[in-house]
């Protein structure tokens, strides 16, 4: 494994600048565009790329953003060995201020959550509830950062007494909801998503529990007897959202989690029951690629998004709004 990145150090005055950014995981990635790198306190962060002109959205794959090979180039690694607290420690050094995370997800309650559907959880939950913090790497705060502490490890995830995440996520919801209209007939909606896509019910957050994303800690899916299990913790499961939630509110960041249902997770569920025809969740990937490029705030010009595995690339769009 190589110690120095094959990729060129994201120069200091566009590092300084704020940002917003976007995290992608197995089905989506930037295509062509120029990878940077940036040393955090805890190791590189590699194959880094901008989806605006201006350098003010950052777009990093969890898979492909923290592993290097014998020639300092990005290589995979599964969602165990993602290096989460390099890549939010990395984040917060940008000058990143919020933040949304595209997931693959399989569901868990298909009736509430069909395959095909995309969905905003408000809540979430570890099946293994190690303890993800950055305590005892780098110094942090105790219910709050002072000087120079990075942020905190005790507070409650997923508040609405939390009153920045309240709001960015209603402004992604807003951002994102012409896209259903857009793509009538190709996104599946769960019941209650009706005026409040990709969120369910409502975009306020309460006491309810409205869709919880379960983490694994994978590599593997899950066995049927977990999945009987996991239907009493939430909605939609994955590998990697919760860890990547938790350190961001650790780092004092707003962060949203934007899921789809998709034919890798679908597969493995098919046992239990937990399954729909691959088309719906290709077509959910599809659009996830959309959201993907709605979801870049305060952008200039959004460059095209490719959907990996495919031909299929997004054309650049034009992003106005700001949180």
């Amino acid at each position: 494994m190589a110690s120095i990145p094959a990729y060129p150090a994201i120069p200091d005055d566009i590092a300084a600048q704020p940002k917003y950014a976007v995290i992608g995981g197995s089905g989506v990635t930037v295509a062509g565009e120029e990878r940077f790198s940036f040393k955090t306190p805890l190791g590189y962060l590699i194959n880094i790329s901008f989806l605006d002109e201006a350098k003010r959205v950052v777009f990093v794959n969890r898979h492909l953003c923290t592993a290097m090979d014998a020639e300092g180039k990005a290589t995979y690694a599964p969602p165990h060995a993602v290096d989460f607290h390099v890549i939010m420690i990395g984040l917060k050094k940008l000058n990143v201020k919020s933040v949304c995370a595209i997931g693959s997800t399989g569901s868990l309650r298909p009736d509430e959550v069909p395959v095909g559907s995309i969905v905003m959880p408000d809540d979430y939950a570890f099946v293994l509830p190690a303890p993800v913090t950055f305590w005892g790497k780098l110094p942090m705060g105790a219910f709050a950062p002072e000087f120079t502490q990075e942020g905190k490890i005790h507070f409650a995830p997923a508040s609405a007494d939390d009153k920045q995440w309240v709001s960015f996520r209603q402004w992604v919801q807003q951002t994102l909801h012409p896209v259903l209209a857009a793509h009538q007939g190709k996104i599946k909606l769960a019941p209650g998503q009706e005026g409040v896509w990709p969120c369910v019910g409502s975009t306020e957050v309460g006491n309810d529990v409205k869709v919880a994303y379960v983490q694994t800690s994978g590599p593997r899916f899950e066995t049927r007897a977990e999945i009987q299990v996991y239907k009493n913790l939430g909605h939609v499961v994955g590998m990697t959202c919760s860890a990547e939630w938790t350190l961001a509110q650790v780092c004092v960041r707003a962060i949203v989690a934007v899921c789809q249902t998709s034919v890798r997770h679908t597969l493995a569920h098919a046992a239990s029951g937990v399954f729909a025809p691959p088309l719906a969740s290709l077509l959910a990937s599809r659009s996830c690629s959309v959201l993907l490029s709605c979801a870049c705030a305060g952008a200039g010009t959004v460059r095209g998004v490719k959907l990996l595995g495919t031909s299929d690339c997004l054309p650049a769009s034009r992003i106005t709004s700001n949180p």
